[in-house]
């Protein structure tokens, strides 16, 4: 099922990861690290993504109508990687796996397919994201100060800057 909302990806996030140990000292990606959305977006005009810091991946947003609310992040630290079919890698938060998954793939230079794939009755529903990536400087002020207070890494991060 492609096309789940913002709403539906960090609600999944938050029930797989549930609570997580001490973060990682570094987890290896095939992605950069950085601010991560909808390819269907444009990088100065954004108010939702994703943000992996070397540590942690997750979903920084506003909400609310226009995105007018917040900002709010749902960073969770991982704790394994590994490499799984279709030349994707599978993230592990808590120290677990479950039913569902959380997998990354390059597509090239800035560009990613995340896979998110959440229990439903008796299948496992997968949803597709074509993701970019946004050099820091790219983004509105005001995402620059949500980056700056909830990942502060990506802010000083030379990977985040063009």
């Amino acid at each position: 099922m492609v096309g789940v909302s913002m709403r539906g990806w960090i609600l999944t996030l938050a029930l797989v990861a549930g609570s997580a140990p001490a973060a990682a000292q570094g987890i290896k990606l095939p992605v950069a690290a950085g601010f991560w959305t909808n390819d269907t977006e444009k990088c100065g005009t954004v108010h939702h993504g994703y943000v992996f810091d070397g540590k942690r991946w997750g979903a920084l947003y506003y909400y609310g109508p226009n995105g007018s609310m917040g900002p709010a992040a749902e960073l969770e630290p991982i704790t394994q990687t590994r490499v799984v079919a279709g030349g994707f890698t599978q993230m592990q938060f808590g120290g677990f796996d479950g039913a569902g998954y959380f997998r990354i793939k390059p597509l090239g230079p800035g560009r990613a397919l995340y896979r998110v794939g959440a229990p439903f009755r008796d299948e496992i529903q997968e949803s597709d994201e074509t993701l970019i990536r946004c050099d820091f400087k790219t983004l509105s002020p005001k995402m620059q100060a949500a980056i700056r207070r909830l990942a502060p890494a990506l802010a000083a991060s030379p990977a985040t800057r063009p």
